[in-house]
């Protein structure tokens, strides 16, 4: 019986949502922190986090696929997660209603998106 060669994974995969982490849960729980972090919204970011965390720690105990897995089912939940954010900022604006931060709010939601797309593609690849 043959047996299935390991997946190479680049020792470089993870730092992405390394850095991800590392820069939008604090940014995230400190927006989120005035309606004490039990926002729907911040609830769902959360388990996006949790499933990058645990593709990482998968990858590092030398578990590929699964830990792929992870990454793209974290990638991917993040990415819907800031689609909808992206577009509640532009329906807000189209309402004429003011973003509580200004435009640091579309960029960051959108920068954030761009970045899980990325993050979900190369997971994939």
């Amino acid at each position: 019986m043959s047996q299935v060669p390991p997946i190479a994974v680049g020792a470089g995969v993870w730092i992405l949502p390394v850095c991800f982490l590392a820069i939008s849960v604090p940014i995230e729980t400190a927006y989120s922190w005035r309606s004490g972090l039990t926002d729907p919204y911040f609830l769902v970011k959360v388990v996006g986090w949790v499933l990058l965390g645990s593709g990482v720690n998968h990858l590092r105990k030398i578990r590929p696929v699964i830990g792929l897995a992870f990454l793209a089912a974290g990638w991917g939940w993040l990415a819907a997660n800031f689609w909808r954010a992206v577009a509640d900022r532009f329906s807000h604006i189209a309402a004429g209603q003011a973003l509580r931060l200004g435009s640091i709010e579309l960029w960051f939601a959108g920068s954030c998106l761009l970045v899980s797309m990325v993050g979900l593609g190369w997971s994939l690849t």
